[in-house]
């Protein structure tokens, strides 16, 4: 008899290939049900039916009734999200044993955005470049003012909260840049990476902090690190630090986040997470708290002249999503075989029908 696995989404349509490749490997027989995310539910109901395995995509959570019908499906043992964060499930939500599994894969393109937003802000690009099409020539080389320099990244100091796979990638590259890595983990770590100066936890902070040009936050969102970046761990950064949010909004206070760029208390910030987003992202509605473009904050972020936003797309490259899809395949090996499961990360508990919140 085939074991079943549903394939939500359009993403996943696009890497089913990739997926079967690595099914036709294990002993068992596995049939994949894909559907696209369409307005037929028809075939998502029969995928749902028959499913063991489900590999979930943002399209298909963003869209209403989806994973509602996804957790009434009666034969599902594992579900599996092309990406890190799980802050958005309660397992209590969850049937009872169901077991989630993330997926990697994008830690190199995440590294590449925030080595470019440290080093945009460093070299002044979008600035020079505004003053070349001003016909402002003032930053030539061969003016000998000091003001006119703009900045470098070798032997400045790095800050990584969080030392998971996307720190990991993003301290390979910053030793390339002759930078001095530092960070802290979750756990105690027995010996100090080799790209690391030194490696603490999170007790350790204020003292990163203090030492550090740049910080990028790459940690999980969770009771620990909701608003660990608050007012005082702002008053401990130097007044020219500058600091990436590639992990989740909420981790960084939003209040003293804004309160520390509009008082240059620091030098700036890349922020690619957010506090809220639009319901439609091709269409965003006006922002609820003043009309004009949509703001990921109740806060002005658009009326800074010190910070870089982008609306969380430091993973939406073609090589993460081949990537993570890859790391799924890894999963599906992993289950066919019985073995562990490196990317298990949540196993559900059940007894809760609110418990699901739109991610």
């Amino acid at each position: 008899m085939p074991r079943h696995i549903a394939v939500f989404g359009k993403m996943g349509q696009v890497y089913a290939p990739l997926l079967a490749e690595a099914l036709a490997t294990l002993d068992d027989e596995w049939q994949l049900h894909i559907w696209a995310c369409t307005d037929d539910v028809a075939p998502r109901d029969a995928a749902i039916a028959l499913c063991e395995v489900a590999i979930i995509s943002p399209d298909f959570v963003l869209t209403a009734g989806n994973f509602g019908a996804l957790m009434g499906a009666p034969h599902l043992k594992m579900m599996v999200q092309p990406w890190v964060g799980v802050d958005w499930i309660d397992p209590t939500f969850l049937p009872q044993g169901l077991l989630v599994c993330n997926a990697g894969g994008h830690g190199a393109p995440m590294a590449e955005y925030a080595l470019g937003a440290i080093l945009e802000h460093v070299l002044e690009l979008r600035a020079q470049n505004g003053d070349m099409q001003r016909g402002d020539w003032s930053r030539s080389g061969r003016n000998a003012a000091p003001a006119v320099r703009h900045g470098d990244v070798a032997q400045k100091k790095l800050a990584l909260i969080g030392y998971g796979e996307i720190a990991q990638e993003i301290a390979k590259r910053a030793r390339a840049f002759d930078m001095q890595v530092s960070a802290i983990a979750r756990r105690k770590r027995d010996t100090t990476p080799p790209e690391l100066a030194w490696i603490g936890t999170q007790s350790d902070l204020l003292k990163l902090l203090r030492d550090s040009d740049f910080i990028v936050i790459t940690c999980d969102l969770n009771e620990e690190t909701q608003g660990m970046i608050n007012a005082d761990a702002f008053a401990a950064m130097k007044r020219h630090a500058y600091i990436v949010n590639v992990a989740r909004g909420e981790i960084i206070d939003e209040d003293a986040l804004f309160d520390a760029l509009k008082t240059k208390r620091i030098g700036g910030a890349a922020l690619d997470t957010w506090y809220r987003y639009p319901s439609d992202v091709a269409a965003a509605e006006p922002d609820p708290d003043r009309g004009g473009a949509f703001q990921g904050s109740r806060h002005d972020f658009l009326s800074l002249d010190n910070v870089l936003l982008t609306p969380h797309s430091a993973a939406h490259t073609n090589g993460a999503d081949e990537g993570r899809y890859r790391s799924i395949a890894t999963s599906l090996r992993q289950y066919g075989e019985g073995a562990p499961m490196t990317r298990h990360v949540i196993t559900g508990t059940g007894g809760n029908p609110d418990g699901f919140k739109m991610p």
